[in-house]
């Protein structure tokens, strides 16, 4: 198992993408602004992608001139790793085809995508798994058999270091139709790590998903969602994403262990805070304790109140001042 993949699998830590995506928009400039933002948010990668348009569409399709002008151009493949490792940030990319496949396993990247429109494209997906690198995989527009006969195309090519990611192809995609649930429902049918990438236009959707257990969160990032281009409309600004980047990483330490204790803290307000048996007037040596003689009080400093019927009608051996904690040896045997 690969140490990026066991980054992946991490129960506590979340691997939160920052989708650069083409919102570069052919400046290279642009994409390190990008992704400096991501290392302001806490990401842990930033993902590009590698298209050529020729192997993408027709040439006849109406997205044909805008897909060539967005190309990654080959040059900047190791720059760009080069610029996240700086930063403290994975570089990797959804390969489209097995030209830029080959491109990214050139620069050695440890991590690829599969996005949602390659579900079905069954032999790039064995391409991807026989690099033998950990791959997360998109399942928009996708029932369970789809995304059980791309599952089966990329394990049976050897290699199962393999995340699946929930996702909605609606762009932006309105809460009603985010579905969160299915990330559980995908969690109990596969050995992997589930994640969410999330098209809305609010942060809070992938901190919820945190917190419903998702391990990877992708997110779209763009300077400014009013750029040209496909997928800056329903990108998250600079302030968006890293508010989102930050409350994931709050969410994270707030989920804990699940183990239901108190904390060293919670102990320390115990003493105080809990309640006690306590005289209710002066005692004196001899009596018999009656119900109006105790009070349930703080501190916790007495005996607990559980004890409440235990002690009515014992005799005690010494005097108890009022408002004073009872203990057992104050009753006589």
């Amino acid at each position: 198992m690969s140490n990026v993949y066991t980054t992946i699998c991490d129960p506590v830590h979340c691997f939160l993408i920052a989708e650069i995506g083409s919102n570069h928009n052919g400046d290279f400039a642009t994409a390190l602004r990008l992704m400096d933002i991501a290392r302001e948010a806490n990401a842990d990668a930033v993902k590009f992608q590698s298209f050529l348009a020729d192997h993408l569409v027709t040439k006849d399709s109406h997205d044909h001139a805008l897909l060539k002008r967005l190309e990654m151009p080959r040059d900047w493949y190791p720059r760009l790793k080069s610029a996240a490792a700086e930063r403290g940030l994975m570089f990797f990319s959804t390969a489209t085809n097995s030209i830029t496949l080959g491109w990214l396993a050139e620069v050695g990247v440890e991590l690829f995508k599969i996005a949602s429109p390659n579900l079905t494209h069954l032999p790039l997906i064995r391409e991807v798994a026989r690099l033998g690198k950990p791959a997360i995989m998109s399942t928009g527009m996708a029932g369970m058999q789809e995304i059980d006969e791309a599952v089966r195309a990329f394990t049976n090519a050897g290699n199962t270091q393999l995340a699946l990611l929930h996702c909605t192809s609606e762009y932006p995609t309105v809460p009603e139709h985010l579905n969160l649930r299915a990330i559980s429902m995908l969690a109990a049918a596969y050995p992997f790590p589930i994640g969410f990438s999330d098209h809305s236009l609010d942060g809070g959707t992938a901190v919820a998903a945190v917190a419903l257990g998702a391990r990877v969160i992708e997110k779209h990032l763009t300077l400014d969602r009013t750029l040209s281009g496909p997928d800056h409309h329903y990108a998250l600004q600079p302030d968006e994403f890293v508010r989102m980047g930050h409350s994931i990483r709050m969410v994270e330490r707030a989920l804990g262990d699940g183990r239901k204790q108190p904390t060293a803290e919670e102990y320390e307000k115990a003493k105080l805070y809990l309640r006690s048996l306590h005289s209710a007037r002066d005692l004196a040596a001899g009596e018999v304790l009656k119900a109006a003689d105790v009070v349930v009080v703080r501190p916790n400093d007495g005996l607990h109140p559980r004890h409440l019927d235990d002690v009515i009608g014992l005799t005690l051996r010494q005097p108890v001042a009022a408002g004073r904690p009872l203990q057992w040896p104050h009753f006589k045997a």
